[in-house]
């Protein structure tokens, strides 16, 4: 039994136009989009960059009709997909017209028109910047003389602090794609370069995002055998999303080594030598997950001007790639039409979210109510990396998004425990021998999800507290 769907509707707008979907009260012979609408954005994994997002929908043109479909999509053509639930509104696709191939159909008995559009980092692909040599400089000012350099004035942008703040090097730009240029930088910088679209704005804007700003989804805690503390999957992170409401068959679990990196090059360049740049490098090798495994290596080349900004980078790199004992998961797909019985405004809360270009990026979620088949140890944390959501009518003509999901485990990933955050009664002793440097990033509590210890009053000692509090919980 299922309790009532998530009804978040869909609207496809063409240069500002709502286009006809078959409403009532519209022109039964003019062009109206059918319900196959799908929006492919993101990455499935954490070292490549995302590729631009699609958006694909078929066009129905029935004879007799007084506007040509040929009249209303063209190449170029804006494309922004709304949805609506309850009276919250978000963007879920936005770019450009790219492809158009027109057929007749004799199932739907009309010519029909299959429509492909991309969002920006396709077409910034398309459009080259030629420079004289390009100074060193900060990377968020790189990044806005890319755009300027080839007269995008339509779209905004907006760099992470820390990303934004690492110098660039000198280099000659001579013909190269935008988008290549502003992919560099995020490789560089260990930034997500994403597309989105700004509703307040109702135009597009390129987002680098620092994935080290994520909340975490591990903490801090002790063994309760061996009393010594080490990483381990939080309890409070990430917006809970029960097994119930993912459906069952394309659900996969797995163990592998596919996404080890066991070693780590970062090559950045030297500005000291003249006339131009040198090339230098720096290795971290993770000594123990390559005796186990074997060598599995990642060489980077950066923009960077520093060995210790590349130090950092192949810190970050070997952290989101570690050996996890944990099982991890592919094909989340969430019918929102076929919710679970226990749906309550929650569900449609993080369905709205998974929805929405802003909100999605990244997104942090923790798996519940696991089936008795899951194996031990599961991956239940997860951020949300990409999907493909399509739109369309089920046989009982209820209309209903299905998210399939793509997503990755917590390891490495996300905001780092602060010294200033951790209970400084915890002894270097206490702390399992085995953990090493690499196992602590991403590790929290990030923001809000732990106590300042500063705070606390000095007379309170933690043999003082009672042994039902956890260390990540304020004691006072």
């Amino acid at each position: 039994m299922t309790g009532p769907p998530i009804l978040a509707t869909c609207e496809l707008w063409v240069d500002g136009v709502r286009y006809a979907d078959g409403r009532p009260g519209e022109d039964p012979a003019a062009p109206f989009a059918l319900s196959d609408l799908t929006v492919r954005w993101g990455r499935d994994n954490t070292v490549d960059q995302p590729a631009p997002a699609t958006c694909s929908f078929t066009v129905a043109d029935p004879p007799g009709g007084a506007v040509r479909f040929d009249d209303t999509v063209v190449l170029g053509s804006t494309v922004v997909i709304w949805s609506q639930l309850d009276t919250a509104r978000a963007v879920v696709f936005g770019g450009r017209v790219t492809d158009l191939d027109a057929e007749y159909d004799d199932q739907v008995g009309a010519g029909v028109c299959h429509v492909i559009a991309a969002d920006q980092l396709s077409d910034l692909g398309n459009r080259f910047v030629g420079a004289e040599p390009w100074a060193m400089q900060w990377m968020q000012d790189r990044a806005k003389r890319i755009l300027a350099a080839v007269g995008v004035s339509d779209v905004g942008l907006t760099v992470a602090d820390r990303p934004g703040h690492l110098q660039m090097s000198r280099m000659d730009v001579d013909r190269q794609a935008a988008a290549a240029l502003l992919l560099d930088l995020a490789t560089s910088t260990g930034s997500v370069l994403w597309a989105a679209y700004d509703p307040s704005k109702a135009g597009p804007y390129l987002y680098y995002e620092d994935p080290a700003t994520r909340a975490s989804l591990y903490v801090l805690a002790q063994n309760v055998t061996t009393l010594l503390w080490a990483p381990a999957a939080g309890s409070g992170a990430g917006t809970p999303l029960s097994a119930c409401q993912v459906l069952r068959d394309p659900v996969t679990w797995s163990r592998a080594v596919t996404d080890l990196i066991t070693r780590a090059t970062v090559r950045w360049l030297d500005q000291t030598t003249s006339p131009g740049t040198t090339d230098r490098s720096v290795q971290l090798i993770d000594t123990a997950a390559e005796t186990a495994y074997g060598a599995r290596g990642i060489s980077i080349g950066t923009l960077l001007t520093t060995s210790t900004d590349a130090d950092k980078l192949a810190a970050g790199t070997l952290a989101g790639h570690q050996p996890s004992p944990s099982w991890r998961t592919s094909g989340l797909t969430w019918d929102l039409a076929a919710t679970a019985e226990d749906t309550d405004p929650a569900d449609a809360a993080l369905a709205f979210a998974l929805l929405g270009a802003t909100t999605r990026i990244g997104y942090a979620v923790a798996l519940t109510d696991l089936p008795y088949w899951t194996p031990t140890a599961a991956a239940v944390q997860l951020y949300v990396e990409g999907g493909t959501y399509t739109f369309d009518v089920d046989a009982a003509g209820t209309p209903r998004w299905v998210l399939a999901m793509d997503a990755a485990p917590a390891t490495g990933l996300g905001g780092s425990l602060t010294y200033g955050q951790t209970d400084r009664s915890i002894r270097y002793a206490d702390v399992d021998r085995s953990v090493t440097f690499l196992q602590m990033i991403g590790v929290g509590p990030a923001g809000p999800t732990g106590p300042a210890w500063s705070d606390i009053p000095t007379a309170t000692t933690w043999a003082s507290v009672p042994g039902t509090v956890k260390w990540s919980d304020d004691p006072r």
